[in-house]
């Protein structure tokens, strides 16, 4: 998981190693948009890192950085 710095190496659920990566969509368009307002183009979508436990099924969606930083001035996103 070379690319994926801060994910950790073991699952957190199980503890295991045996974990695979993807990078999917996170939506538009048809389906719905899990980061509005958070892409650096109007008419793209950012894209998930997706990790998934090959033993206990855990899945983990991380959004990238740049989205992330952009969340401190959205008025789409409330800080908890």
């Amino acid at each position: 998981m070379a690319t994926l710095p801060s994910i950790p190496h073991a699952c957190p659920n199980c503890g295991s190693t045996d974990r695979y990566t993807t990078k999917v969509s996170s939506g538009g368009g048809y389906a719905p948009n899990y980061l509005p307002r958070l892409s650096t183009k109007w008419w793209a979508s950012p894209t998930f890192d997706v990790v998934v436990c090959a033993k206990c099924g855990l899945t983990q969606f991380f959004a990238p950085q740049d989205s992330c930083a952009k969340l401190p001035n959205s008025s789409t996103w409330t800080r908890l």
